[in-house]
């Protein structure tokens, strides 16, 4: 609420809520807009490249880890305490959990989840590890991660090592409020050009549309069921 008086530059505020500054990201914080606000308390995504001493210097800084389902659910709380507001951030990381925490039956279609974007570039695929928020949600919406190992560089892959990995299907994050229908082919077309890839020849690639469909909040919610509704539209597979 009012208590907040700047965010990131890639924070998606609810619908209704007043505009507020922009200071930076985790890897390039804005120092000197962050200063003018005054700010009481920082509150920053723990990542190793992040400034966290230079942060430090301008407010009371606190840290969270925000990557796997159970560091959001820790943070979620913590998040709770710092602002006085334990019940409500209680209730989110119980929802947060029950939602996130139910895996994908055993014979779920293998389903590689990546991030997309609206230039449609296909050159490398950037793709959501098991572990991830991303990867619980795709588990809680039916399918299996392709990716089924824990990989501990980068999660991104040449267009050769997708073929080679053979998902049963495609699913693309689209960060958008909304695509028409030649758009969405425009994003499609590469992917179909891949005529070495299975889930391609076999009509199994889906886009995923949505504002916050990437985000890491309270949206990741809904992502489960954008994610589950476009599992409904792929063709029984052979």
């Amino acid at each position: 609420g009012s208590e907040i008086v700047g965010v990131s530059d890639y924070t998606a505020l609810p619908q209704g809520t007043p505009a507020l500054p922009k200071v930076g990201t985790t890897f390039a914080p804005n120092f000197e807009a962050i200063a003018k606000l005054k700010p009481t308390l920082l509150v920053d995504q723990q990542v190793k490249q992040a400034p966290a001493e230079a942060l430090s210097a301008l407010a009371p800084l606190k840290v969270l880890p925000w990557t796997s389902l159970q560091e959001v659910v820790g943070s979620v709380k913590e998040l709770g305490r710092l602002s006085g507001r334990e019940p409500q951030a209680a209730a989110l990381a119980e929802k947060l959990n029950q939602t996130l925490s139910r895996p994908a039956p055993k014979d779920a279609p293998r389903v590689l989840l990546v991030l997309g974007d609206t230039a449609g570039t296909l050159s490398e695929v950037w793709y959501m590890k098991r572990a991830s928020l991303h990867g619980a949600a795709l588990e809680a919406a039916g399918a299996r991660n392709a990716v089924a190992e824990d990989v501990t560089g980068p999660p991104n892959l040449s267009l050769e090592g997708v073929i080679a990995l053979d998902p049963d299907a495609v699913l693309v994050l689209i960060s958008a409020p909304a695509l028409d229908a030649a758009k969405q082919a425009q994003l499609l077309a590469p992917w179909k050009q891949l005529t070495g890839l299975r889930s391609a020849r076999e009509d199994r690639v889906r886009l995923v549309i949505g504002p916050d469909v990437q985000s890491t909040g309270p949206a990741i919610l809904d992502v489960v069921e954008r994610l589950r509704a476009a599992l409904g539209t792929l063709p029984s597979s052979r």
